[in-house]
């Protein structure tokens, strides 16, 4: 069930109605909560709900264990159970047929001719990633002892199942999601405006910008390449650009929207990444819950800056595992490599700026030349992130080499809209205030009325319902 779909915000919209009834008791609200979240996930497939409460499970009683005793060895023995969960079942459904593929390859050029061996049967869990990093995240902050357990085992259920971020985030941490389990639920008008304000917002996001844009530009130059010009391709490689960061802030504008109408409020997830003036400034505007837990159970762990000749191999180690994390594929991990590479150059010079007490210029054409550069540089990397294969990858680089500059295969609506969404993520915020201002201005049956109108108009205007990029990972 998309959030696009009229079926999710009927869904949606019930839950609504029977959530609030129940809000003011704990264990109903709960239940509903586990209940609602856990039919949700089974649309999609029922017989992955058993791994959904094996993980759940497992977590929970570990960290109970965890909490429970100060032995040392008994706490790390704990912590492995859990991991090894975690990670095994994660390495088993989706990373398998990977590396036994791989395996076998290497294998081929020393003259082997094992076959590698396929788990032919396993489909992948929709949400996978984000349902263990959400779950693991909490067993950690429990040894590490900066969240304290929860007793309740609907809770933490709830946590990791909640309907709005099982797909595909955000990567809320327990400390911020299970408290508001115990309070009681509050919705003022203006929470209530916002949500559906933003439930809009994502609409559009999705369906007029990034639907549009796969369906009539990117999909087909990734496809074929060979048949584009160079022009075209820059165009298809900048209308991925668009469509992933509209895809996915899309997803996390509805999923924060959908959070807030049950009275639960999410943490940002994007603030305008493509004007990041480094790559360091780029991290901490995509995709922030992510790069959050990156940074705090990843690089941390690796030593993280405790050592400066370490920081550069920490740096590329934590983005390699950002690269597989989000697929299995070596597209992916030449993706993290790229990116920690980028970034390690991003600290070194920021380390030399220090050292020699350099002020940053503030000059807007030093500003301009600096979100042009690190545009571009990510720009690079989504190329391998939707390539899909290295030689894919090099049939679109290429493709820009060629210095053809035809565009008989860019129409005018296309490039309205990427002029028109790349102006819309310089929109000042004070003008998106406005915009809300005006939105909270109707009455909440107008403001549900129009949605449902924009998204079926939306719907028949994108032509083909495309899946979220970030629900397959």
């Amino acid at each position: 069930m998309l959030f696009t779909s009229g079926s999710y915000l009927l869904f949606l919209a019930l839950a609504f109605l029977i959530y609030w009834p129940l809000s003011a008791r704990r264990w109903p609200s709960l239940i509903f909560l586990v209940a609602a979240s856990y039919y949700f996930y089974a649309l999609w497939n029922p017989k992955f709900l058993a791994l959904l409460v094996l993980i759940s499970t497992v977590d929970y009683l570990t960290a109970r264990g965890i909490a429970a005793t100060e032995k040392r060895k008994l706490r790390q023995l704990l912590m492995s159970v859990s991991i090894l969960t975690d990670i095994g079942v994660l390495l088993t459904f989706k990373y398998f047929n990977f590396f036994s593929a791989s395996f076998a390859t290497l294998l081929g050029k020393f003259g082997s001719t094992a076959s590698p061996v396929l788990l032919t049967r396993l489909a992948l869990p929709l949400g996978l990633s984000f349902i263990t990093f959400r779950s693991l995240s909490y067993v950690i902050d429990v040894y590490r002892k900066t969240t304290p357990p929860t007793r309740n085992l609907f809770e933490h259920l709830a946590f990791v199942a909640f309907f709005p971020t099982i797909i595909a985030g955000p990567l809320v941490r327990a400390k911020e999601l299970i408290p508001q389990f115990r309070r009681r639920a509050e919705l003022t008008n203006l929470d209530g405006s916002r949500a559906l304000f933003l439930i809009m917002l994502g609409l559009v996001k999705k369906i007029a910008i990034a639907n549009f844009l796969a369906n009539n530009l990117v999909d087909r130059v990734f496809d074929q390449p060979q048949l584009y010009s160079s022009l075209e391709t820059l165009a298809a490689i900048y209308g991925y650009a668009l469509q992933i960061y509209c895809d996915f802030s899309g997803y996390t504008d509805i999923a924060i929207g959908s959070a807030l109408l049950l009275g639960f409020k999410l943490p940002e997830n994007f603030n305008s990444p493509y004007r990041a003036q480094s790559l360091i400034d780029f991290w901490r505007r995509w995709h922030i819950t992510l790069s959050n837990w990156l940074r705090d159970y990843v690089f941390t762990s690796l030593g993280g800056l405790r050592k400066k000749h370490n920081l550069y191999r920490n740096l590329i180690l934590t983005m390699l595992i950002a690269g597989l994390w989000h697929g299995a594929a070596w597209t992916f991990v030449l993706w993290g490599g790229l990116h920690g590479l980028g970034l390690s150059v991003n600290h070194l010079w920021e380390g030399h700026r220090r050292k020699h007490r350099l002020k940053p210029r503030q000059q807007w054409w030093i500003k301009a030349i600096c979100v042009f550069v690190t545009f571009h540089f990510v720009c690079l990397g989504w190329v391998l992130f939707r390539a899909g294969s290295l030689q894919v990858t090099w049939d679109v680089l290429k493709r820009l080499g060629v210095a053809q500059f035809s565009t008989g295969n860019l129409a005018t609506p296309v490039v309205v809209v990427l002029l028109l969404g790349y102006l819309a993520h310089w929109i000042p915020r004070t003008v998106l205030e406005r915009m809300a201002a005006g939105w909270n201005w109707l009455p909440s049956p107008a403001q549900a009325v129009l949605i449902l109108g924009v998204a079926l108009g939306l719907y028949y205007l994108s032509g083909t319902n495309v899946q979220f990029i970030y629900g397959n990972f």
